[in-house]
C-alpha cells in the first residue's frame, strides 16, 4: 500500500519543488513537524521517499497554504504531463509561468473552469470544496469510479457548500478523502494546508485509484532504476505510450515484444552472403540501386546519417516500394518495412530532430515510441481495443501477459509468432516489465 502512496504524492512534491527555496531530500530535517504532529507519519514518509521537500530553513511549513495552481500542477504531473497546445484562455495565466501548461491542460479537459471574467486566480489559496471538485473531475477524466455519494446531513454547515461542489464533496466524503474538520462541520470554504493536501492525496491513492495505481512518473522511475535489458529504450517508449493514455499492462505488452525485437534506429541487414538466394527482393533492389549494403545495412540512423536524406530516399521509392508491393527496407526496433509505415516512422524522426540534420539515439527512441503509439491508435487500433474487451481487469499481470501475446500475434508478428514458445516468451516479458513498472519486482 505504501508504494501506491508514493506514486500519487510524488506529483505533490514536484509541484511544490517549483517554489523557490525548496529543500532537497535527505535526512529528515523538519523541526516544525514534531513526532506529535497529526500528519507526521505521512510527511516523514513522503519525504523519506524523496517525494515531497521542505520550503526553506529546514522547515516543511505544514500549515502553509496550497494554491490553486499547485493543485492543478499535481494533477497534471499525475496525468504524466501530456503535451499541451494553445493557451488556457484565462487572462491571469501568462504563458511561460510554471503553472501555464498544467492550467491549460486542466482547462482543456474540464478539470478546472475558473472564475467570471476569464480568471483562474492561480495564486489564490485553494478551498476544501475546490480541491474536492478538482479531484472529482480528475477522477472522472481518468475513468475512475465516482459513483459513491456520502450523507452530509450530519454536518451543520452543509448548506454552505457551493452548488457546483456539492456532488464532489459528497463523493469525497463517501470515499474518506475529505472528511469533517469536526464531527459536525465540513468547512467547505476553508483553505487547505500543505499537510492537509498531503493527507488528502494519500487518501485519494488509497481509495480511488485502481489497484496498483502507480502514477506515470513512478513507473518511469522504476524502469530507469531496473536491470531490464534495453531499459533505456523501454523507458523512452513507456513514457510516450503512458502519456498517450494506454494502460500500463498494455504498455508492458508492447515493451515485452520490443525486448525481443531489434535495436532502435537500425537499418535492416542485407548481408545474405552465405545464402544470397534468401535475400528479400526489396533488399536486392536496394543493394543494386542505392548501394544499400555498403551505405546502410546494419547501421544505425543516429550514427551520422541525414534523416532528411533517408526520407527523400523513401519518397523516391514511392508507395510501390523497392519491389512493387510496398516493401522498402526495414528500419527501427520493429523493422518497419512497408512504405506507409516506414515513411511515418521517419517523419517522426524528423519531428523530434527538429532543425538538426542528424538525430540522437534518445530522439530515435522517442520517435519509435511515437510511431508505435500512433499505430495502436490508428491502423492497429483493433489490437488495443480487442485486448481491452477480452480482459475485464486491465490492471493485472494476466492482462499484461495477454497484451504481450496479442501484440505478438497481431502487431509485431515475428517469426514463429504462432508457436506457444514465442508467445509465452513475450507474454512473460510483459509480466516482468509490468511488475517492474508497478514496483513489484
Amino acid at each position: 500500500m505504501k508504494k501506491r502512496v508514493i506514486s500519487m504524492v510524488m506529483a505533490l512534491c514536484l509541484a511544490v519543488s517549483l517554489l523557490p527555496g525548496a529543500l532537497a531530500a535527505g535526512t529528515y530535517p523538519f523541526g516544525d513537524v514534531p513526532a506529535s504532529h497529526w500528519a507526521r507519519e505521512e510527511i516523514q514518509y513522503v519525504y523519506d521517499a524523496g517525494l515531497m521537500d521542505g520550503m526553506e530553513n529546514d522547515q516543511f511549513l505544514p500549515e502553509g497554504t496550497i494554491t490553486r495552481a499547485m493543485i492543478v500542477t499535481i494533477l497534471y504531473r499525475m496525468a504524466g504531463e501530456p503535451a499541451v497546445t494553445g493557451s488556457s484562455g484565462f487572462q491571469d495565466v501568462a504563458k511561460g509561468t510554471w503553472y501555464a501548461q498544467p492550467v491549460t491542460w486542466a482547462s482543456a479537459n474540464g478539470i478546472v473552469k475558473g472564475y467570471d471574467g476569464n480568471l483562474f486566480k492561480p495564486n489564490e489559496a485553494i478551498s476544501r470544496e475546490q480541491m474536492a471538485t478538482f479531484l472529482y473531475r480528475y477522477a472522472q477524466f481518468q475513468g475512475y469510479n465516482t459513483s459513491d455519494e456520502g450523507n452530509l446531513s450530519g454536518y451543520t454547515d452543509v448548506w454552505t457548500i457551493s452548488d457546483y461542489a456539492f456532488q464532489a464533496m459528497s463523493w469525497a466524503n463517501a470515499e474518506g478523502i475529505i472528511t469533517g474538520m469536526t464531527s459536525t462541520t465540513l468547512v467547505p470554504k476553508g483553505t487547505a494546508t500543505r499537510a492537509q493536501a498531503a493527507v488528502i492525496f494519500y487518501r485519494f491513492c488509497e481509495t480511488v485509484v485502481p489497484e496498483g495505481g502507480v502514477t506515470i512518473p513512478m513507473m518511469i522511475r522504476n524502469l530507469e532504476n531496473s536491470k531490464l535489458p534495453k531499459k533505456d529504450t523501454l523507458t523512452a517508449m513507456a513514457q510516450v505510450m503512458l502519456d498517450d493514455g494506454f494502460e500500463p499492462a498494455f504498455v508492458a505488452g508492447a515493451l515485452g515484444n520490443i525486448q525481443e525485437e531489434g535495436a532502435c534506429g537500425i537499418f535492416e541487414s542485407s548481408a545474405y552472403i552465405a545464402n544470397p538466394e534468401m535475400e528479400p527482393d526489396y533488399l536486392r533492389y536496394m543493394d543494386e540501386h542505392y548501394d544499400y549494403r555498403n551505405l546502410y545495412s546494419g547501421q544505425y540512423i543516429y550514427d551520422g546519417f541525414s534523416v532528411a536524406s533517408v526520407y527523400d530516399m523513401i519518397c523516391e521509392l514511392g508507395p510501390g516500394g523497392a519491389n512493387g508491393r510496398g516493401s522498402c527496407f526495414g528500419l527501427g526496433c520493429m523493422q518497419w518495412t512497408s512504405y506507409n509505415r516506414i515513411k511515418n516512422l521517419v517523419e517522426n524522426y524528423l519531428e523530434v530532430a527538429g532543425s538538426s540534420a542528424a538525430i540522437t539515439k534518445e530522439q530515435v527512441q522517442k520517435a519509435e515510441g511515437m510511431t508505435i503509439s500512433e499505430e495502436f491508435r490508428g491502423s492497429y487500433k483493433k489490437v488495443y481495443t480487442n485486448w481491452k474487451s477480452e480482459n475485464p481487469d486491465l490492471y493485472t499481470t494476466d492482462a499484461a501477459f495477454a497484451a504481450g501475446v496479442k501484440i505478438c500475434t497481431s502487431y509485431g508478428i515475428p517469426v514463429g509468432y504462432d508457436t506457444p514458445e514465442v508467445q509465452g516468451k513475450r507474454g512473460n516479458n510483459a509480466v516482468n516489465i509490468y511488475n517492474v513498472m508497478m514496483g513489484e519486482a
